[in-house]
């Protein structure tokens, strides 16, 4: 079963999320690349303002606008339970 995939913005603060894909433009996509956040990456929203999102992609922390966190296109990932 497919996960569908929906913009950052959207997602719960707190969950584990995989990065699917990029939309938007060439440079927009490759300023994302620069900052880490590439397809099959996994990050997580730490705190959303409705302004910008402070997302943490393993030890780094990324604060992105709204315009371009809408270009990240994730889904959801299960917590795995020890």
């Amino acid at each position: 079963m497919n996960t569908p995939s929906l913009p950052l913005p959207l997602a719960a603060e707190g969950a584990l999320l995989r990065l699917v894909s990029v939309s938007g433009s060439q440079r927009t996509a490759h300023r994302l690349a620069e900052l880490g956040l590439v397809p099959g990456v996994e990050l997580s929203i730490l705190q959303n303002n409705g302004g910008t999102l402070l997302i943490a992609v393993g030890d780094t922390r990324l604060v992105l606008g709204q315009g371009m966190a809408h270009a990240v296109l994730v889904t959801p990932l299960e917590r795995s339970t020890p």
